[in-house]
């Protein structure tokens, strides 16, 4: 039987890692949590930032809709009137546009924000009433917070006298505190 002996040379010569590789090692991977953790953990804000993007839209269609009744029914040039949805309901409009007003919302989108069926968001038609702005915003979050969709109803730009000069509603959406 032949016996094996390991002279000093071949000892220093075997594999591995040295503490200073493990180190590196260990500084580059917490280095790559910090960056990329947060962009994988942040699903939650990425989906209510989705979702209002899907829902804004939603909103485009519905008021395009409402809009094209108005103008056939020869209301778009009116400060104020209503028009039939598809549904059955009725929808209040200014120069034929959606209202900035829960009902209005309710009526063109189909929902109904005081029971929860529109899901996760709620509307706030208060906040800036002054201004004809409806603000939508996720449940998780309020109306001042940097993630919602705010409307902005049409109006008349030459302040009621003639002709009637209408400007577009204005349709804005906020992610940057999703």
């Amino acid at each position: 039987m032949k016996t094996q002996s390991m002279n000093s040379n071949e000892m220093n010569n075997q594999a591995g890692f040295t503490l200073v590789e493990l180190i590196i090692v260990i500084v580059i991977l917490g280095i790559l949590a910090v960056t990329a953790a947060p962009r994988f953990l942040n699903l939650q804000g990425d989906a209510n930032a989705s979702t209002l993007e899907g829902l804004q839209g939603s909103i485009r269609s519905g008021m395009n809709i409402v809009n094209g009744k108005s103008i056939i029914s020869s209301d778009h040039k009116k400060p104020t009137a209503t028009v039939t949805v598809d549904t059955g309901a009725a929808v209040d409009t200014i120069y034929g546009y959606p209202a900035a007003s829960t009902a209005a919302f309710e009526a063109f989108l189909d929902v109904d924000f005081a029971t929860g069926d529109a899901g996760d968001f709620n509307l706030d038609d208060t906040t800036k009433a002054a201004t004809g702005t409806a603000i939508i915003f996720p449940n998780s979050y309020v109306s001042t917070d940097d993630c919602r969709i705010e409307y902005t109803q049409a109006k008349d730009s030459n302040d009621g006298t003639p002709p009637v000069k209408v400007v577009a509603p204005v349709l804005t959406i906020i992610l940057t505190g999703c």
